[in-house]
């Protein structure tokens, strides 16, 4: 097999940004809203999968998007916890 045709599969891949900032934005939105409401444990998993999604698209937020997400369910369920 030639090398030209052999890729590396672990390369970043060329993806277009396209739509991918707003899937960020709702990700950490999804992380605000797990903080602040009880809905710890479906919002900030599905603001996870987004800034992921959105990382993976080649957005520069996704990553912030998924610990903001993170951090707003670990709050949140915290908050939910004190207040039983």
């Amino acid at each position: 097999m030639s090398e030209q045709n052999e890729r590396d599969p672990f390369a970043a891949i060329e993806a277009s940004p396209r739509f991918a900032t707003p899937i960020a934005l709702l990700g950490m939105l999804l992380g605000v809203a797990a903080a602040l409401t009880g809905t710890a444990a479906i919002a900030g998993p599905i603001g996870m999968a987004a800034g992921l999604v959105a990382h993976v698209k080649g957005s520069r937020l996704g990553i912030p998007a998924t610990f903001v997400a993170a951090i707003g369910m670990i709050l949140g369920m915290a908050i939910m916890f004190y207040l039983r």
